[in-house]
């Protein structure tokens, strides 16, 4: 999962991997070969879906893939048939492209980028413009390709819970600059510690949390109760520091941090803010020396 506010340069990194950009420092590779100096070799490792399906309108689905495989310079017929079943896509796959909704053309993109049979397929928003019941079956189809097709998948996607739940590695990209990295596990349980506490007086409590060094306190979404995230485990501190100033403590549970929870931290994002990273400051102004 590749994850990032607008304008990290998510899309900017999966154009430099699929050979469309040139990098201004640094060497991206697949499979040991380099995107830009050794594209050729480095694309047959990978196939791909930018965020909105380069797919023929007039043309029926079928008729697309077996346009997409010329260019890769052999028709298979039996392995174009085998993709569209695998995508199901089999009933509708001798109509227009043009009669399909949005997630049926997802499913005509993600067959077109496994023609070439690659070890990794690279996705970018893949389920922009879908809507439940497409980022459903989207979600069911990437997990089978994962599981059965023994297929990588990297993504870029703006749809924390849909990271959370499909993937086992996480990039975070924030401003150009890689904030995390590595098993989504092991990000989940190393960025912090979350609590829910019940308490007799929210105010008070929210005042007095906030004063101590490395906790963030925020009112809960349950009545009476505020949920408190610390960069190390501070349950005694917390519930000494209510005790002390008066404050009744019904409950203090330390509940699992989600990928959101992560996010927020890594990004500096708020609750509620726009998932878009601020443009950088202005560079600065030349001064003119003032004539006496």
């Amino acid at each position: 999962g590749f994850l990032g506010p607008n304008g990290a340069g998510k899309t900017t990194t999966i154009r430099i991997l699929l050979g469309l950009l040139h990098a201004d420092g640094g060497t991206a590779k697949i499979g040991g070969h380099d995107c830009w100096t050794d594209h050729a070799n480095a694309a047959r490792q990978f196939g791909s879906t930018l965020e909105q399906p380069a797919l023929y309108g007039f043309l029926s689905g079928r008729d697309n893939l077996r346009q997409f495989a010329r260019i890769l310079g052999r028709v298979d017929e039996a392995h174009i048939s085998e993709l569209l079943d695998l995508v199901g896509m089999t009933e509708r796959a001798d109509d227009k492209v043009k009669r399909y909704s949005m997630g049926m053309r997802q499913r005509v993109a993600l067959a077109q980028g496994m023609l070439g049979k690659p070890r990794l397929l690279i996705l970018d928003e893949p389920t922009n413009g879908l809507d439940p019941n497409g980022i459903h079956g989207l979600r069911v189809l990437l997990r089978k390709l994962a599981t059965e097709q023994g297929m990588t998948i990297f993504f870029s996607s703006h749809l924390l819970s849909e990271v959370e739940e499909l993937c086992d590695r996480v990039v975070v990209l924030h401003r150009g600059e890689v904030k995390a990295a590595g098993p989504l596990d092991e990000l989940l349980t190393t960025k912090g510690f979350k609590y829910r506490i019940d308490v007799s007086d929210v105010d008070q409590a929210l005042e007095i949390l906030r004063t101590i060094d490395g906790v963030t306190a925020e009112p809960g979404t349950i009545k009476d109760s505020i949920t408190v995230t610390s960069p190390t485990d501070q349950a005694r501190i917390i519930n000494h520091a209510l005790v002390t100033a008066g404050v009744g403590v019904d409950q203090l549970v330390h509940t699992q941090k989600g990928l959101e929870d992560v996010y927020m931290q890594l990004t500096g994002a708020t609750p509620g803010s726009t998932l878009s990273s601020p443009p950088p400051p202005p560079p600065p102004q030349p001064t003119t020396a003032a004539r006496s």
